[in-house]
């Protein structure tokens, strides 16, 4: 059995997919994560845009009045505030604390409880910690279907995001 840290990675990578879905986007999960890239969202119109993600979850709290506070390692805010092609925002999925509330099902509806946020680190300063960096990731920033297809829309046209 996966422990409790396996669970939550999968469950965000599954609300990830279940947003891109929604919205009419791939995602792919690399063999192997050596720079903070969990997927890659792909959309087949336009210029086919990728967005590269890294994925996190946590069930602390980390949900303040207008930001989420996510304490992220440092090789991972370097990774994804670096001078890239393909764009790269991180995506953390706030879960409820009891896992048994993460997740309920029946015929009539599938419901994962909370929900993710998104934020691109693209120019980032560097960090003068060792360790960690705490990143505030906007409320407003709500992984879900409209945000999602205009962060691609914007991926599309070559802006930042």
């Amino acid at each position: 059995m996966m422990d409790l840290n396996d669970r939550k990675e999968r469950f965000s990578l599954a609300y990830i997919a279940a947003v891109a879905a929604h919205a009419g986007y791939q995602v792919m999960e690399p063999q192997v994560d050596k720079d903070s890239v969990d997927g890659v969202l792909l959309a087949d119109e336009g210029r086919r845009p990728h967005i590269d993600f890294q994925a996190k979850a946590t069930a602390r709290d980390v949900v303040k009045d207008d930001h989420v506070a996510y304490p992220l390692s440092r090789k991972n805010y370097d990774d994804l505030r670096a001078d890239v092609i393909i764009p790269r925002i991180l995506i953390v999925v706030v879960l409820p604390d009891d896992e048994a509330d993460w997740l309920a099902h029946s015929e009539e509806e599938l419901r994962l409880r909370r929900c993710g946020y998104w934020l691109s680190l693209a120019g980032r300063p560097e960090s003068t910690t060792t360790t960690s960096v705490t990143v505030h990731v906007p409320r407003r920033n709500v992984f879900d279907t409209s945000q999602l297809r205009a962060l691609m829309a914007r991926a599309n046209n070559g802006e930042p995001l």
